[in-house]
């Protein structure tokens, strides 16, 4: 009988031990869980996505720019430091112009020049006027459509008038209405860039001050997701790839082969939380 309660008392402090070891392990995964794990994943998800974007804008770039594309991709490696914009954002802005312009004719020396120069006027204005640069980019979108409503909200005031005026006082003869699109775009660039001439150049005068500061950190962030995504690329595509596979074999089972499969996945999904 004392063998028997020396046994027991033996069994009870294993038992116990074993239960203070398990009860740390699972707070020590607890704490893993949500303070490693959980974030290194979102922040790869996340950088891969940035990666991504930034792969897709530059073939956008390719596509819209033809030959001009090495020049203009060379131009926004630059982008963080001059316009505050990663490259990604800058390509995207840049590509949507480019994408305009071509196709309203323009020549592909002047698609590339307005694009470049509007992307950089579009941080100068977001500078100069205390803007977001999406409302900088969206104003400027009026010098392909003619659009003044925006612009008219950033002090440019591009009536019909002013533009005959101004094409009057470059020592265009033609008429506004006998002009093609792409001469109608130019008209519209040149009249926009000598209504700027002060925002011009704002963002590099005024870069280190906060609200300039505070849009830079924003875009570095961006900068820095892509570029640490560029080394996840290789490993999540093929992923991603074979989980594309899956869903179409999925797809194309027939019903009650996908209901077999459900069952056990509610199976699993049920066990564990059980143990």
């Amino acid at each position: 009988e004392v063998n028997n309660q020396l046994k027991n008392v033996r069994l009870d402090k294993f038992t116990g031990g074993l239960t203070k070891i398990g009860n740390a392990s699972e707070n020590l995964g607890k704490k893993m869980t949500m303070g490693i794990t959980t974030p290194m994943v979102g922040i790869g998800m996340a950088s891969f996505g940035l990666a991504s974007d930034l792969n897709e804008n530059l073939n956008k770039t390719e596509v819209v720019f033809k030959k001009n594309s090495d020049e203009v991709t060379k131009w926004s490696e630059t982008s963080l430091e001059k316009m505050g914009m990663c490259q990604s954002s800058a390509l995207e802005m840049a590509s949507k112009f480019g994408d305009m312009g071509s196709s309203m004719g323009l020549s592909s020396q002047n698609t590339k020049k307005y694009s470049m120069n509007l992307t950089q006027l579009a941080a100068d204005l977001a500078s100069f006027k205390n803007i977001s640069i999406d409302r900088a980019n969206d104003a400027l979108t009026g010098v392909y459509t003619g659009e003044t409503e925006a612009l008219k909200g950033l002090g440019i005031v591009m009536t019909q008038t002013n533009l005959e005026e101004f094409a009057h006082s470059q020592g265009i003869k033609k008429k506004i209405k006998d002009m093609s699109q792409a001469e109608q775009v130019q008209l519209r660039y040149n009249y926009v860039m000598s209504k700027t001439k002060d925002a011009q150049g704002d963002f590099a005068r005024t870069g280190d001050q906060a609200a300039n500061a505070g849009r830079t950190f924003k875009e570095s962030i961006k900068a820095l997701g892509a570029t640490v995504g560029n080394d996840l690329l290789p490993i999540f595509t093929p992923w991603i790839t074979k989980a594309n596979s899956i869903l179409k074999s999925l797809a194309h089972m027939d019903t009650q082969t996908r209901k077999t499969l459900l069952t056990l996945a509610g199976v699993g999904v049920v066990i564990g939380p059980v143990l």
